[in-house]
């Protein structure tokens, strides 16, 4: 029920958003990230993830932009110490939506937080997790933005522990809105 409310929330907020015709950059940006999940409980491990994503923030105000980001990917890890001949390389694989928002000026490259309480699936091996995600960063240029992330898999089984720390670099494809005469 609080999944659905939040992104009911973040419908709301991005579709009133879109009403409102403003003089202000918009964010609509294609990110790739690099991730290191890291398994801690049941079968100790490391391993690589890549992900794409799309992040989409519009203006609010002069200084406060929100709207949300869908995020993809997989990879695999490996077990520090064999268990198995047979099977010691496992698949990770995510799909996350979550809260974007943008705080700041937006002609002075401003800071970018986003938020994903539980809103996706992924899969680790073949245990079901909930990824719990957390983003910060901050625009480079006024194009370019580097995001730091990281991510704790929520096993609904209870045998899966997995910290992901990543980093992601996008390009914002926003427009400015030509003010009317």
């Amino acid at each position: 029920m609080k999944k659905l409310i939040i992104v009911a929330l973040t419908v709301i907020c991005s579709i009133s958003v879109f009403a409102q015709e403003r003089d202000y950059n918009t964010q609509k940006g294609l990110s790739f990230g690099i991730g290191l999940p890291i398994e801690m409980r049941d079968l100790p491990g490391m391993g690589a993830t890549l992900n794409i994503g799309y992040d989409c923030a519009y203006p609010v105000n002069d200084r406060f932009a929100l709207g949300f980001y869908l995020t993809g990917g997989g990879g695999f890890w490996g077990e520090f110490k064999q268990y198995s001949t047979v099977d010691h390389v496992h698949a990770v694989f995510r799909l996350t939506a979550g809260l974007m928002m943008q705080i700041g000026d937006p002609k002075d490259r401003p800071w970018l937080v986003g938020v994903a309480p539980g809103t996706g699936f992924g899969l680790y091996d073949v245990d079901m997790v909930l990824p719990v995600e957390l983003r910060f960063g901050k625009y480079l240029t006024d194009r370019w933005y580097i995001m730091g992330e990281l991510t704790y898999h929520v096993s609904l089984a209870g045998e899966t522990a997995c910290l992901e720390p990543a980093i992601r670099v996008g390009y914002n494809f926003g427009r400015k809105v030509k003010a009317r005469n």
